[in-house]
Parts: C-alpha cells; structure tokens; sequence
C-alpha cells in the first residue's frame, strides 16, 4: 500500500506526466471556503436518496402518503457537496464534514424531518477526532484507513490537515480544515478524495492534489464572500418535507458551475442547458406544469391529500449524459420518471426544445399517478395512455388544458376499430412486460390504442347516455389504493357488464370520429 505521507510530500523527482490539473479556487458560498476543481471535467449530478412511501391511517380511518428515505442515504447527500470526473477518468469528490452519521441499523427509512432532528441530538465536535474520522470512513467511496499526518501538515491556509490511507492505491484522502482570516471564527472540517484513472502517473497525479488543490484552498475574508446559499424562497405553502426536498435538490447541485437551480412553488428543475435552451424550456416548463399537474388531479382524482404537491425535474444537456446518469437499462428511453429517487429525468435532444415540452408532460403524469395511487401499479393502458394524451395535449391563453387529436394514433385507430374492439378485453388485461413487448411498430400500435382509450374517457364518454364512465378513473385510483393491486383494482372497477358497455360505446365513439 502506497504511503499517503509520501504523496503529500513537498517535491518528488518525476519522469512521468499525469494527466490530472485542476482549476483556480472559486469561492462556493454551499461549501463555505474557495477551492479549485478538477480542469476539463464533467461536474456529476449527485444522486437524490431512495425513497420508499408509506400509506398511513389515522385514528379517523383517514390516509396520507409519507415519503421516507434510507438514512444513510439521507446523510451522504447532505455531505458530500461535488463530484467530478475528466475526460481520462479520473474523479474529485469533495464532502463538507457537519454532522456525524446516523446511528440507524442498515436500510432504516426516515422522514427528512425526523432524520435531521435525531442527527440534531449526536451534534459534530469539530475538535474530536473521532467525530471526524467516523464521518470521513463513513462518506467516502473506498475503504480508508487510520489518519496520518503528512509531512507537510502544516501550511500558511491550513488549521489541520490529515491524510488517510486507502486499500486502493488510485485512491487518495486527505481531511482539512481551513484557517480562517478571522481568528475567532471557526471552520468546518472538509474532505477531498482524488480517484485516479487507470493508466495515471499515480505519484505526480497526488502531487498535483497536493500542491495546485490542497495549498489552493482558502477562506475569503467576510467582506470578500457572497451572500450564503441557506437563504430561503420567501413565503410558501410547501409542507416541511417539501421544503427540505427542494433544499436538497438544490444542493445537489450548488457547487456547479454549469448547472442551475430554479425552483416555482411545486416545481424544482435543475439543469445544465446552455443560457439559449434554458431561458426558452425551463421558463415553458416552470409555467406550464404546475397547469398540468392540476389537469392531472381533475383526470385522474385521488382521495389522498397532498399527492400533487412537488416535482423534481432533472435536465441534462446531451444524451450522453443521460444514458451515464440512468444506466443502459434505459437505453431505449428519451425521459423517465426515476420512482426510487423521485424525479423526472430527460435530456435536449439534438432539435433542441421541440417537443421537449410535451414530453416532461407525458412524464410527469408518470409521477403523478404514482403519487395518486400511493405507488401501486396501475394498468399500461391506463398509464401510458393518459401520459399519451397529455404528452399530444396543449394549453391554451388562460392556461387551461386543451386535449387534441393525436393524429396518427387517431388514423390507426378508426382503420382498425372493429378489429381493435374484439382484442380490448385481453389489451385491458397487459402487464408491462407485455405491453412492451415485439417490435418497435407493436409497441407503437399499443401506445396509440392505450391513448384512444384515455382520449374516450376524457373527450368521448361525458356524450355516452347516463355517464356510466363518469367516476371510472377516479374509481379505478381509489381501487388500487384500496386492493394494492392492479388486477383486483381492474376486478374491482371494469366488471364484466361495464366492460363490455365500455368496449361498446369506445367503438361508438372511433367510428363516428
């Protein structure tokens, strides 16, 4: 194992170069002191907690969802403050040391109020070193070792400073704690950890953590520094754990310089646009969705309260940086509504906004019913279809949603209405493998005939004699809140008379059209 001491070391003789250089300090008022960044690197989005829901009852029979989340999670979030990598792979991770872990068995779930009131009551000693070494085992990405100090522990912008070994020898740490020009005034405890990609001159790589990172960091005196990040949004009827996640999400991202943070009263987007994309979507999206997601509610009711309160948009610049953030699995996606993080998360495609809009729409609907249904999996049909008739839907001056024709869907449909009707018992039955399933064109056909029947509903069944579809969605939500399953909700809702009255006035409706 590679001594940390001798990586911190003032000079070494070198024949090899490392790629890794960083940038001139920035004063960042979410971490509170000035430090450089890795050069010619991506800042990294950090992940948001897992969350899990929980459908509470009252003394009154009354319901409400909860969102907790793992605690250790939870924690690391509130830590660990920027990740960057460079195009040869080498990763910078800097963490802001305030609070010490929880002391919750693995996979505990909290509410984010009741996680920082137990963390209020195991308060962060910056003077014990055990305080600081828990906290820096705890957040880091590899397995450390005790604290050394190195032979340059002490420096002209440095109160402290040690330096952790690691199993890795790509991996280097070291915990500092800033001097700060004023005496009385105290700093908080930070870590850096420099991963090097394969291929690095490790020696000259740590060097240059030590010497253009490491001797850079300092504390602007207070007349130098900007206002602080903590500042709140003004007044707002967001609950506390609303507030606490809008707080997070912009942390997320506050030591970034490409990315951004804007936040209405029940919509949160952070992005990395370019100044021209973000000024055209990102005010689109801040005044049309809250719109929506009231058109949502009205579509789709739920007996639970506050189901429709935030939502988190996350926008990357390219699809690139999409695919890295959600994974190969979702290769075949251009947006998704992330359940176990709880955000939608998209990307600009290569003809800018076009159309951009409208598919956060379909998205976001994704999340409302997830919400709206207390995370009990609906039928695709009713899913994907009512996405599908928001995602080809408009507003019009008052912001009132206006639901138009999908053209293409409408033309498939009305050339194949009898054929349609006589396979809607079984397509009412899909799974979501199922639906799925086949050929680029199948799954299509499924999407268009999915919209038709929310478009039926919405447009076509107030016309049907007696209304006997007029609470049918809001029916089916409350059966699969009640049942917590699909198939018995579809029992509960669509019994055999209804369906067949459905698939009827449904194929009334095509063939008029």
């Amino acid at each position: 194992m590679r001594s940390t001491a001798s990586i911190l070391a003032a000079v070494l003789v070198l024949t090899v170069e490392a790629s890794v250089r960083f940038t001139e300090p920035v004063w960042r008022p979410d971490l509170g002191i000035a430090v450089p960044a890795l050069a010619n690197a991506q800042e990294e989005p950090l992940e948001l907690p897992k969350a899990g829901t929980f459908l509470l009852t009252d003394d009154r029979g009354g319901r409400c969802l909860e969102d907790r989340f793992d605690a250790f999670d939870l924690w690391v979030s509130q830590t660990m403050r920027g990740r960057w990598r460079d195009a040869d792979g080498n990763v910078l991770y800097i963490a802001r040391l305030t609070t010490r872990p929880p002391m919750d068995a693995p996979g505990t779930v909290r509410t984010r109020t009741d996680f920082l009131a137990r963390l209020a009551k195991r308060p962060f000693d910056p003077d014990n070193a055990a305080h600081r070494n828990e906290a820096v085992v705890a957040v880091a990405p590899a397995d450390l070792g005790q604290p050394i100090r190195p032979r340059r522990s002490q420096r002209r912008n440095m109160k402290e400073l040690f330096a952790y070994p690691s199993t890795n020898d790509h991996v280097f740490a070291a915990a500092f704690r800033p001097r700060s020009p004023e005496r009385r005034e105290t700093t908080d405890w930070y870590l850096v950890i420099l991963e090097a990609a394969e291929g690095e001159a490790l020696d000259e790589a740590f060097r240059r953590l030590d010497e253009d990172f490491l001797d850079h960091v300092y504390v602007p005196a207070a007349r130098a520094r900007t206002k602080s990040l903590d500042a709140g949004y003004g007044r707002t009827s967001l609950g506390q754990e609303a507030i606490l996640l809008r707080e997070a999400v912009r942390r997320s991202v506050a030591n970034y310089d490409h990315w951004h943070f804007a936040a209405t009263e029940d919509v949160v987007v952070i992005d990395n646009l370019d100044d021209s994309s973000r000024a055209t979507f990102v005010t689109s999206l801040t005044n049309s969705l809250p719109c929506l997601r009231r058109a949502y509610a009205a579509c789709a009711p739920t007996p639970l309260p506050a189901t429709n309160q935030l939502a988190v948009v996350r926008v990357f610049a390219t699809r690139e940086e999409y695919l890295a953030y959600v994974g190969v699995k979702h290769k075949w996606t251009a947006a998704l509504w992330d359940t176990l993080h709880r955000e939608l998360v998209l990307y600009l495609p290569l003809d800018g906004t076009k159309g951009l809009l409208q598919t956060v729409w379909h998205e976001a609907f994704h999340q409302y019913l997830a919400y709206a249904a207390a995370l009990v999996t609906s039928a695709p049909w009713f899913n994907e279809g009512n996405a599908e008739m928001f995602e080809h839907s408009s507003l019009d001056r008052k912001g009132k949603v206006v639901f138009e024709r999908h053209a293409e869907a409408a033309a498939y449909v009305q050339s194949y209405a009898a054929d349609l009707a006589a396979i809607l018992p079984s397509f009412l039955s899909l799974d979501y493998a199922e639906f799925y399933d086949g050929t680029q064109d199948e799954i299509t056909a499924r999407y268009h005939l999915a919209w038709s029947l929310a478009y039926f509903l919405e447009v076509g069944a107030p016309d049907v004699r007696f209304q006997p579809f007029a609470n049918t969605r809001r029916d089916y939500v409350k059966a699969l809140i009640d049942t917590r399953s699909t198939a018995d909700a579809d029992r509960m809702v669509f019994n055999e008379e209804l369906r067949k009255q459905f698939i009827a006035a449904w194929l009334d409706f095509w063939k008029r059209q």
